[in-house]
């Protein structure tokens, strides 16, 4: 089953309808979904430095929610982080239903490299939508962070891609 963080959400029109609020909202709510993500992708991986990598992206999935619930408190004091029903969310449901049937480790990766791009090229496209400077530095922040997570997977991935090729050369024989 699809996470329901992990649909693909409202078009991008709509994020004129928000409010900083509203957005900061699902923001929170998509960094809890990562995080879940990340954690059931760690318990299907069985090479111990990968699997601490994936758990450590699920520590900063939770980091990230942490700065953005204290965000929202400084913006709105004393008030409860409000989630829409709604969000608008990046085109993932291609990319969620690979990695759900993925079993190769490298494909695994490739898989969630490809979530975390969409992701940074939502928030960026955001960005260029929204209409005040603070919807635009928070799109900016998000935007880096996936970045951010992207580099570290591919970082992995190009690993492991070099473990892979190390290991056929060693199984070559005369």
């Amino acid at each position: 089953m699809v996470p329901p963080e992990l649909d693909e959400g409202l078009p991008l029109e709509k994020i004129k309808d928000f409010s900083i609020e509203e957005l900061l909202g699902m923001a929170i709510k998509a960094e809890i979904g990562a995080r879940e993500f990340y954690t059931s992708l760690a318990e299907r991986i069985d090479i111990q430095t990968l699997k601490e990598k994936i758990e450590w992206l699920a520590r900063e999935e939770e980091k990230h929610e942490t700065l953005l619930r204290e965000i929202y408190t400084n913006m709105f004091p004393g008030q409860e982080v409000v989630f829409p029903e709604e969000h608008i969310g990046p085109e993932l449901q291609p990319v969620v239903r690979e990695l759900y049937k993925v079993e190769d480790i490298i494909d695994l990766i490739r898989w969630a490299m490809k979530a975390e791009e969409i992701a940074a090229n939502f928030y960026a496209e955001l960005e260029n939508i929204v209409e005040t400077e603070d919807k635009k530095r928070l799109m900016r922040y998000l935007s880096d962070i996936e970045k951010g997570h992207y580099y570290t997977l591919k970082a992995e991935y190009e690993l492991l891609l070099d473990w892979a090729m190390y290991s056929q050369m060693m199984n070559v024989g005369p």
